[in-house]
């Protein structure tokens, strides 16, 4: 059974994000997810894109959640830390024998919206989490 509306997969084609789906686990992973120019590296080296996985809820499109994984081991290019990043090990999920590393980002502003936010919101939360890493003043 897909994890996603036929609507959903309609608006990652045309906005050419590419996942791959892992259905018992539930994850859907972005291949390649774009990142903001110069904000972050990998080893030193600037970071143009990194997998995410994102677990999506067995209530899709009831509920949302709050959180994603990082394959790569990003760093903020201006060496600050990011908030609210696992390390290895740390509530990690597998791939592929490969550990992504948790992103917790708790949208309490960007409420998700019972059957009608989709995975554009998913992938609007994703992009703001990536552009805006400082924790939000409270």
């Amino acid at each position: 059974m897909p994890l996603l509306l036929d609507s959903d997969y309609a608006y990652l084609a045309e906005a050419g994000l590419e996942v791959i789906e892992d259905e018992p686990s539930r994850f859907l992973i972005f291949r390649e997810f774009p990142l903001p120019a110069g904000l972050y590296v990998v080893a030193g080296a600037a970071q143009q894109a990194a997998n995410v996985l994102y677990v999506v809820p067995p209530n899709y499109n009831t509920a949302g959640g709050d959180m994603f994984w990082v394959r790569e081991p990003l760093e903020r290019a201006d060496g600050k830390a990011i908030p609210n990043v696992a390390g290895l090990g740390q509530d990690s999920r597998i791939h592929g024998s490969v550990e992504y590393r948790r992103w917790s980002r708790h949208w309490t502003s960007r409420e998700w919206k019972p059957k009608v936010d989709d995975v554009r919101k998913i992938v609007d939360r994703i992009r703001w989490a990536f552009e805006y890493p400082d924790p939000l003043p409270r």
